[in-house]
């Protein structure tokens, strides 16, 4: 294992604060129905999991797909892994385990900002695996999880055989979030803003993706179901509480967290295989962004997109034939 100097030791953690999911509540039920329905419209069986970590201790929800060799997912956002669906129809023959972050996906959520998140991560990431006998993996991730991805290669570089990063992997190089998303981290005004980004109803949920780069083309391609998964997902009762938290933890109003950035000296350190699936209209960081962090990692590939930061969601069938290319490669 790698450490690095600013990793702080886990047990000396201010106490953690965790929230515990009360699959009863019918806000709750709402959400997994609508999960259900959106994997059903791209004929997904889907398994569900739960891994009790010791240290914090968390249950988190884990989704099982399809059959064959093992590939890991993590989701971006506030970490609800149901949105890679549309990808995981595009990889048969592939036992995908898709981590629902803690937070999001129905998994106990926990705040960020009383423990260290690069720790949260790496445990979260090595508990799943250790629960599925899983000694080594490849992984696929987004945004936020892209970065837990590259936390987590760096530390166990031994445990993980590739690395596919889905839009810009947060907080990577100079990438941040937009502004309007960064005053989430200012105290009073959060929680004037917040409501604001919780979709009305189930029709509006996917407008937002405007504001991610998506176009209304690609929007208008999605199933009624993404909408409505969306939307119920947005209304779960800690949802705003765990979405402040997240980004009080990861930007400041004039900058990314520089505690938590991922710079050029990380990138440089990455071993595995890499490949980078990035949008031209990506909000957290430009194909400038994309093409630096492609030269700065030793054995990485760029494949370029017309796409918003959600690649995997606006266009699943490009995205899903090169994962399936770079996955199939000889190392």
């Amino acid at each position: 294992m790698n450490n690095d100097n600013e990793k702080s030791d886990w047990m000396k953690m201010n106490p953690q604060t965790i929230t515990r999911i009360d699959h009863n509540d019918p806000r709750s039920k709402a959400a997994l129905e609508a999960e259900q329905h959106l994997f059903a419209q791209y004929g997904l069986d889907c398994r569900v999991h739960f891994v009790e970590m010791k240290v914090p201790n968390l249950r988190v929800r884990v989704l099982e797909i399809g059959e064959g060799q093992p590939l890991l997912m993590i989701p971006g956002g506030t970490g609800e892994a149901c949105f890679f669906a549309g990808l995981m129809a595009e990889l048969k023959g592939y036992r995908i385990l898709a981590v629902n972050r803690p937070g999001g996906g129905l998994s106990d959520g926990i705040d960020p900002r009383q423990v260290d998140l690069r720790q949260l991560a790496v445990k979260t990431i090595q508990s799943v695996m250790d629960a599925f006998g899983l000694d080594r993996v490849s992984m696929v991730c987004n945004s936020i999880g892209g970065l837990w991805g590259f936390w987590f290669a760096l530390d166990y570089p031994e445990r993980v055989s590739r690395l596919v990063q889905l839009g810009c992997p947060a907080l990577t190089l100079t990438a941040s979030l937009p502004f309007f998303v960064r005053l989430l981290g200012v105290p009073g005004l959060n929680r004037v803003i917040a409501p604001k980004l919780q979709p009305k109803n189930s029709g509006e949920a996917l407008k937002g993706l405007r504001h991610q780069g998506s176009s209304q083309e690609d929007i208008d391609r999605m199933p009624r179901a993404m909408g409505e998964a969306a939307y119920y997902f947005a209304h779960l009762p800690n949802y705003l509480d765990n979405l402040i938290k997240l980004i009080s933890t990861l930007t400041m109003v004039t900058s990314a967290n520089p505690k938590y950035q991922f710079r050029a000296d990380k990138l440089e350190r990455i071993q595995q295989p890499v490949l980078l699936v990035w949008g031209d209209k990506d909000v957290l960081g430009n194909l400038n962004v994309a093409r630096q962090a492609a030269c700065l990692i030793p054995n990485a590939k760029l494949h370029e997109m017309h796409t918003g930061h959600l690649c995997h969601v606006d266009k699943p069938e490009e995205c899903g034939r090169v994962v399936r290319e770079f996955l199939s490669e000889e190392i």
